[in-house]
């Protein structure tokens, strides 16, 4: 009896565990991308680096104007946009969790890279291109 009332105990003990455990881990999060509104400008290598973890992502000319670019763990990251584009068009790329602005640069080179940008419960990328 007492063997078996251990048991019980261990066992509501490995789920209280296991379950703090589940709710600590890393939660994967989708990240929405919109791309440039005339369809044109859609090619574009985008990655995601935080400590020794590195997520590369890929659009193209096929790619929807938007769409999910893909799924990551929620985090702070260092994100590289590289881009075949090298002209007089700019483009102005903005990294948003929910309501909030959390990586912004403009450029008209090859690739732009934002540091320390937020990749939280509700993200979302944005390039548009003329800036």
């Amino acid at each position: 009896m007492k063997k078996q009332q251990m048991v019980r105990g261990l066992v509501i003990f490995s789920f209280i565990l296991l379950a703090s455990f589940k709710s600590s881990y890393a939660q994967n999060v989708e990240v929405p991308i919109i791309l440039p509104y005339t369809g044109n400008f859609n090619n574009w290598i985008i990655t995601f680096t935080s400590g020794s973890d590195t997520y590369t992502f890929e659009t193209n000319d096929d790619t929807f104007d938007s769409g999910i670019l893909g799924t990551l763990p929620k985090g702070t990251y260092t994100i590289n946009f590289n881009s075949p584009y090298f002209s007089s068009e700019n483009f102005d790329i903005l990294v948003y969790d929910g309501s909030d602005l959390t990586g912004h640069g403009i450029t008209s080179f090859t690739d732009l890279t934002l540091y320390n940008v937020v990749i939280g419960d509700e993200p979302l990328i944005q390039i548009d291109a003329g800036y």
